[in-house]
């Protein structure tokens, strides 16, 4: 069976769902997700789970994310993008480095933002873009993002280049639309290159291009531990794996050993005893108490199995 995660580079002017298409015909498979949208217009990391590698797929998605962005100023659009419909324009007086980047930094930390309506976020079962597309506006509660690194890339005024690091559920529409705000020219994406996706960068992903046969695919893919390889993975002793399968959890005195430290709240790599990956789990205590204690204290609640048995080896 062909299983295991493909990163592709986005082509401008596909939809992810298109490029998931073209994966599924080429490689004969039904069974192809992708683990986060990205714009028509946007270039780039886009990781796809293929098969039973789809088991994966939310934690791919949790992970942040890294942009190179370029935004126009003196436009806003219903879209928040150069693609879509103008809706204002504005002048565009002399912006110095020293007030961009000030503005900016206001908008690195925890923010609220406000999904737009061109989006596929669902209200009462429908998604937005669907009710924009017919002309609804209706209200939409903001969600919090993180964003760690907005750096200024350059300024050749109407437009800015800027580099983001950012959590998952980020709009960097929406992020160039409220910089523009705050600029007070407003403000539309013009481009947009996903850089990084978790442990996917733009130097691993192939063009979508180059994906034509099974084959081509086969050889790109990787495997489940590699792509979790950013999650720290615990060892169970013998005796504990069939606990885990079975969706009990696991003690301290049943974890035989660890790559990396932890904290509480983490979720982890299980892998059995010959070093096979089977299951994640969340980590109910951290490293250190974990080396303090033994016997019965809960240590690991399974979240996902990810093979029935050790006799299904995952990779």
């Amino acid at each position: 069976m062909l299983y295991g995660v493909l990163t592709v580079n986005k082509p401008a002017g596909m939809t992810s769902h298109d490029v998931v298409d073209c994966i599924r015909r080429a490689a004969r498979i039904r069974r192809v997700g992708h683990t986060g949208t990205l714009d028509p217009m946007a270039t780039g990391v886009l990781p796809l789970c293929l098969g039973k590698a789809t088991k994966i797929a939310q934690f791919l998605l949790a992970e942040d994310k890294e942009y190179e962005v370029e935004m126009l100023l003196g436009v806003v659009t219903d879209s928040q993008d150069t693609t879509g419909q103008v809706v204002e324009t504005r002048e565009v007086k002399a912006i110095g480095r020293q007030q961009a980047e000030e503005t900016f930094s206001r908008f690195v930390g925890r923010l609220m933002q406000v999904p737009p309506m061109v989006s596929a976020k669902h209200h009462k079962g429908r998604r937005l873009y669907e009710l924009a597309r017919q002309g609804v506006v209706v209200d939409r509660p903001p969600l919090p993002v993180t964003v760690w690194r907005l750096e200024l890339r350059f300024l050749r005024l109407p437009r800015i280049g800027f580099y983001v690091h950012c959590s998952k559920g980020t709009y960097i529409r929406t992020l160039c639309h409220d910089l523009g705000e705050a600029l007070g020219t407003g403000a539309a994406m013009s481009a947009l290159v996903r850089t990084r996706c978790g442990s996917f960068t733009l130097q691993d992903a192939t063009p979508l291009s180059e994906l034509n046969s099974r084959e081509q695919i086969q050889e790109r893919l990787r495997s489940m531990d590699e792509a979790l390889s950013q999650y720290p993975a615990v060892v169970l002793q013998p005796r504990a794996v069939r606990r885990a399968l079975q969706g009990q959890a696991i003690s301290c005195g049943q974890v035989r050993c660890w790559d990396r430290s932890f904290e509480a709240g983490r979720m982890v790599r299980v892998h059995g005893p010959r070093g096979r990956l089977f299951a994640m789990a969340k980590a109910n205590i951290d490293t250190q108490t974990m080396q303090r204690l033994s016997g019965h204290k809960p240590a690991l609640q399974p979240i996902k199995v990810l093979t029935e048995s050790l006799e299904m080896p995952i990779p």
